[in-house]
């Protein structure tokens, strides 16, 4: 065991007692632990359920172990068995989610799932062998391994990120770094499982988009971020022009309009309070409002918690921290609409909600010893408003889904008591639901006076003691129980679930089959919006929005990320001109953050910069964009230093003329910009700008340094080539090739070094004549006869 490994797990274990956790838990042979034992995550990090994220599980992951079996048996090896990690590996893993809780203030579903569960492939690929023993082949099996799990490359991106980051990082292994072994085998099916992750990291990761430039001044940089545009504008159309087939679509089309309209992070967006209207008045000097005086008078603020703050972060666990998003005034008319719907549909179960908080009830309209019928409860207790084998009428579901209305619910309601009294039969499902649970003595059947009935079947004619289905649900149905712990919000003030505009009935399964109603007036389960459910339904899972209401068979397979509407929006708010201050300020604290979210192409960057009228009257728009590149400061090199001293000795005219003269294109090469005139004359370096040529300037697309990059690389395995070879088989000339090479590498190395809008070359060779050599070829022939400016 090697110090830095024993640090990491002293650490780990420090902090897990710190927090009162059982470092040394008790599992089955499977690596279940006991239940008294496991690690409430949620708790640890004082986030508020649902959902509670748990350290339950100390065997390999499950997916692994098919894989790497299959790998086992093509060798002729016997399969592994499911079985618990040897200790040490339990240790590592414990410890790992630990730092990324506790130390890194990452949460609980990032420490599982996209951390600790690597671990667990790890171990199970690698067996007894210590974790400070594993090898460079051990690694390499284990990514193969998760290169079979999953077909969308992301489990082996993210194996490969944990090594790099967690046993790499802290220099836990003897024979490491080990990341540089992710790598497939040579078989057709791990090379092109590779080739799956290799476009995932490109599409994902915009320090990883690099290999692929824009060749076109329309092309977007980091595309793969923003929502395809057939998919962005099918989504459009399902919102809000169609119907929602169910209550709970009928929330998530709102928090969509939202997300779209705002740019929330998706937990962002699930946590709009129901008091979120806030408006703000503006007046001039003399106290009048200033739409008068050519302003505007009054605007709309949504008030919201945002996340990824520093404020956000207290000992006692994360707390929310309350801001305010302007709307804008194009926008005013569909926030208000959506919000304001949003309230009148979850009053009933804000309603609801709130007596449940404050009773600790479940169903706080009855006495703990009153009598319901089981048809009655059914209805609260599974959110069916068929209680009877009576069909509901198909006019007034149909009224219902055009409104969502819940006086229409009364309606369908008091159609089942009617029918009920007539002598309907209790619904099939009603016998389903109960018998089991009485079957297995979770409740006790009774008849209308209370006493204890002996015999099933008579469904109609059943009821239960209200206080026995309520502790039933506590004891038996934890994923059933209301939300009704509060957070806590950043001045120290309590803030509960029903104080939420998003509300959904939980686990309300009824929708989902056989076009069932859920009634929401009765239902006892509701909650606030989980995120990771509005993820689902934009494609995560088969049954999606685009497949319940897409016309076609593409629009049915369209995905979106939620992350991608944030990035839209500051995409957008980037192409109209609006400044970064302003965009930072709507979205989060730093400005360089906000660029990572700029998606504008080289075109819209250039017209975000407005130049003087003078020069659109005088220039091309070939040479107008060259101007921009100058006033944004993202060129320079010769015709630049020209065109400034002419404005200065000349005015703006004469160098305006000269640079529509001169400036004939905008030439983007592989590592930079070229501003140079090459009307007569091709490039003398013919594109070898980085070989020390001083026109080169470099800019901040990415794709120039991963072409400068794969160029040293290259250069420095020729070098090597040479300098490896056998004197006796080197040819007459190896000398002057390895002197070129090395030459090109120091000079690719101090582009590689140049800030983007600065010339890696300042000194360099001048392969620009400047415009006295030039006189007679160019509009600005009678240059020397104007009178200078000092004249």
């Amino acid at each position: 065991m090697n110090e830095f490994y024993r640090s990491f797990i002293e650490t780990g274990k420090r902090l897990a007692l710190e927090q009162g956790l059982v470092w040394d838990l008790v599992c089955d042979s499977g690596g279940k632990v006991v239940k008294d034992q496991r690690w409430n995550l949620t708790a640890l990090v004082g986030m508020v359920p649902p959902p509670t994220a748990w350290l339950s599980d100390l065997g390999p992951y499950g997916k692994a172990l098919p894989v790497l079996n299959e790998m086992r048996a093509r060798k002729d090896l016997s399969p592994l068995p499911p079985a618990a990690m040897a200790p040490s590996w339990r240790e590592l893993f414990q410890a790992t989610v630990i730092n990324e809780l506790l130390v890194k203030k990452n949460k609980p579903k990032h420490a599982t799932d996209n951390v600790g569960r690597f671990i667990r492939v790890l171990a199970a690929c690698v067996g007894v062998k210590d974790p400070w023993k594993i090898t460079g082949s051990d690694v390499q099996l284990a990514y193969n391994v998760a290169l079979g799990i999953g077909a969308s490359g992301k489990l082996a991106s993210n194996f490969a990120m944990v090594i790099r980051t967690v046993i790499d990082a802290h220099h836990l292994t003897d024979q490491g770094p080990l990341a540089r072994f992710c790598t497939p085998f040579p078989t057709e099916e791990a090379k092109a499982a590779q080739v799956r992750v290799d476009s995932l990291r490109k599409s994902e990761n915009s320090h990883r988009s690099l290999d692929r430039m824009r060749s076109e001044l329309q092309e977007r940089k980091r595309s793969g971020r923003l929502p395809g545009e057939k998919a962005f504008w099918e989504l459009v159309r399902i919102v809000f022009t169609t119907e929602p087939k169910s209550f709970s679509d009928a929330i998530r089309f709102a928090q969509i309009k939202i997300g779209i309209v705002t740019g929330f992070r998706v937990g962002e967006n699930s946590m709009i309070p129901y008091d979120w209207e806030r408006w703000r008045e503006y007046v001039d000097i003399n106290g009048r409002p200033a739409g008068d005086r050519g302003g505007i008078s009054r605007s709309l603020m949504i008030r919201h918690f945002a996340e990824k703050r520093e404020e956000d972060e207290r000992a006692e666990g994360v707390v929310l921290y309350e801001t305010a998003q302007h709307v804008p005034e194009m926008y005013r008319d569909v926030v208000l609409e959506t919000l304001n719907g949003v309230a009148h549909l979850t009053k009933p179960l804000r309603d609801r909600l709130h007596r449940q908080t404050e009773t600790g009830r479940l169903l706080p309209e009855f006495d703990v010893d009153d009598l319901l019928p089981a048809t009655e409860i059914f209805t609260r207790f599974g959110g069916s408003i068929q209680f009877t084998d009576e069909p509901l009428p198909a006019e007034l579901v149909k009224k219902y889904r055009s409104t969502y209305d819940t006086a229409v619910l009364d309606e369908m309601w008091s159609h089942q008591l009617m029918h009920r009294q007539r002598g309907a039969k209790p619904n099939e499902n009603i016998r389903k639901t109960w018998s089991r649970y009485v079957k297995d003595g979770l409740i006790v059947p009774r008849n209308a006076c209370g006493d204890t009935m002996s015999g099933r079947g008579m469904w109609g004619e059943t009821f239960f003691r209200i206080g026995e289905v309520e502790d039933m649900v506590r004891q038996h149905m934890p994923t059933k129980l209301p939300d009704v712990e509060p957070f806590t919000l950043s001045d120290g003030r309590k803030f509960y679930p029903y104080e939420l505009m998003f509300l959904m009935p939980i686990r309300a399964l009824i929708e989902n089959r056989n076009d069932g109603v859920l009634d929401v007036i009765r239902y006892f389960t509701n909650g606030r919006v989980d995120p990771a459910d509005l993820q689902n339904h934009l494609g995560l899972k088969e049954d999606n929005l685009f497949t319940r209401y897409g016309e076609t068979e593409e629009d049915m397979t369209f995905k979106i990320d939620t992350h991608m509407l944030r990035h839209l929006q500051n995409g957008e708010l980037f192409r109209l001109g609006v400044a970064d201050t302003i965009i930072t300020k709507r979205f989060r604290k730093s400005v360089a953050q906000s660029y990572e979210y700029d998606h504008r192409s080289l075109a819209e960057d250039l017209e975000a910069i407005d130049i003087p009228s003078a020069a659109e009257e005088r220039m091309g728009p070939r040479a107008q964009e060259a101007l921009r590149l100058i006033m944004g400061d993202k060129v320079h090199g010769p015709v630049v230093d020209e065109f400034r001293r002419i404005q200065c000795e000349l005015g703006d005219d004469a160098a305006f003329d000269y640079l529509d003269a001169e400036a004939d294109g905008l030439h983007v090469t592989p590592y930079g910009f070229c501003l140079n005139s090459f009307t007569v004359d091709p490039c003398p370096r013919h594109i070898e700008c980085f070989n020390g040529c001083r026109h080169l300037a470099r800019s901040d697309v990415p794709e120039e340094q991963h072409n400068l990059e794969r160029m040293r690389d290259r250069l420095v395995r020729v070098i090597d080539k040479i300098e490896a070879m056998p004197p006796a088989a080197r040819n007459v000339g190896w000398q002057n090739q390895l002197k070129h090479a090395r030459t090109r590498l120091e000079n690719i190395e101090k582009a590689l070094a140049a800030r983007p809008g600065t010339k890696p070359f300042p000194d360099g060779p001048d392969l620009f004549r400047s415009i006295e050599d030039k006189a007679g070829t160019t509009i600005m022939d009678t240059a020397r006869r104007l009178p200078r400016a000092e004249d």
